[in-house]
């Protein structure tokens, strides 16, 4: 009868949807809400975030002429910020990286506005293959940060 009511109660619990593990909690980890990026011209930022890397522009609250927004996930943003007196140098270590659903179609912009890649090891014009199969390149914003782009493979 004791192992009667134990499966009676494990199934009511399973249909429920309660968890009969309670290591199984849902966790809570950070999320990243937003990056921002310090730059000298505002409109030739938005332009290229918008038009060459394909970012959906947000509304911004401020109103202020010296804010860009860009959605880049579900509840991720980037914020473009005038103000900068001049461009700087960045490491490529230092990036931010966008999955692009085609890469062959990502470089044909490129062409169009005739914007400079590279591969990891810095050859111009030239594509990185990982070993896992993700295409990669390199490329600088208006400002000298530096991006990569990967082929969307996840």
């Amino acid at each position: 009868m004791k192992q009667f009511l134990l499966s009676g109660s494990l199934l009511i619990l399973a249909l429920t949807g309660i968890s009969t593990n309670m290591n199984a909690q849902t966790k809570k980890y950070p999320s990243l809400n937003h990056m921002a990026l310090y730059v000298v011209n505002l409109e030739r930022s938005t332009a290229f975030y918008r038009d060459i890397i394909g970012l959906e522009t947000l509304d911004e609250p401020f109103k202020d002429g010296r804010h860009s927004w860009f959605k880049v996930g579900e509840h991720s943003q980037v914020h473009v910020i005038s103000g900068a007196d001049k461009a700087t140098t960045h490491d490529k270590n230092t990036h931010l990286c966008f999955s692009v659903p085609s890469m062959k179609e990502f470089l044909e912009v490129l062409q169009q506005h005739h914007i400079a890649w590279e591969d990891w090891p810095g050859k111009a014009g030239s594509v990185t293959h990982r070993v896992d199969g993700v295409q990669q390149i390199y490329l600088r914003d208006p400002d000298g940060y530096w991006l990569e782009i990967n082929d969307d493979k996840y």
